[in-house]
């Protein structure tokens, strides 16, 4: 074989391993690029995942705080109904003290009515020597 015949084969081989070389490395790039953008999609969707855990905790620790409030509220209304409303329905508890309470009685038997106060005042007017 003569060398030109040498020549061409290698200047080919060369040409040939620089496309195939060229080839494998376009691909190898683009396989290293999509391999950085699945290891960021697992990065995002990780910290997606942490987020949506530490909504979801902070729901529930704000839904346990309206359940504790509304089991206050609950009890509250309960003691509520159970000092105005007495047993028998029809009895409510007085709005007084119990000492107020015993004393109203005996009060209200003492108590002179608007038009015997003001019969009095007009009785007592009459008597009054004028000045």
């Amino acid at each position: 074989m003569s060398t030109a015949i040498w020549i061409t084969l290698l200047v080919a081989t060369a040409v040939a391993s620089f496309f195939i070389g060229s080839l494998i490395t376009k691909r190898q790039y683009e396989h290293d690029e999509l391999e950085k953008e699945v290891e960021k999609a697992r990065n995002d969707l990780e910290q997606f995942r942490q987020d949506v855990a530490d909504h979801v905790a902070h729901t529930n620790k704000l839904v346990g705080k309206m359940q504790d409030s509304y089991t206050q509220l609950v009890k509250h209304m309960e003691e509520t109904n159970k000092l105005l409303v007495a047993k028998n329905d029809a009895e409510v508890v007085p709005f007084f003290s119990q000492e107020a309470t015993e004393i109203l009685p005996e009060t209200r038997s003492n108590d002179v009515t608007r038009t015997e106060i003001l019969a009095r005042n007009a009785e007592l007017q009459g008597r009054l020597p004028t000045l």
